[in-house]
């Protein structure tokens, strides 16, 4: 779906780029600048803050639930 008729950026490239890079980004305009172009109209921007707010979810859950096959070997090891 076209989410800047604008620049013609679709959401599904800006979910790439903010998937894909590993910059953190901090506004809608900072994609844009990723993406080679700028904010014009202004009507696009609630919608990648949107996809922004996403990742970020994405990334803190990530966070706070660490997944690991087995003990870190500091735990593992004795101190006698």
């Amino acid at each position: 779906m076209i989410i800047c008729s604008c620049n013609v950026i679709s959401d599904t490239a800006i979910r790439d780029i903010v998937t894909t890079t590993d910059v953190t980004f901090g506004s809608p305009a900072q994609v844009y600048d990723c993406l080679g172009c700028s904010v014009q109209c202004g009507l696009c921007s609630r919608s990648v803050k949107r996809i922004l707010d996403e990742r970020q979810g994405e990334t803190a859950a990530a966070a706070v639930w660490p997944v690991q096959a087995e003990p870190a070997p500091c735990a593992l090891m004795s101190f006698a």
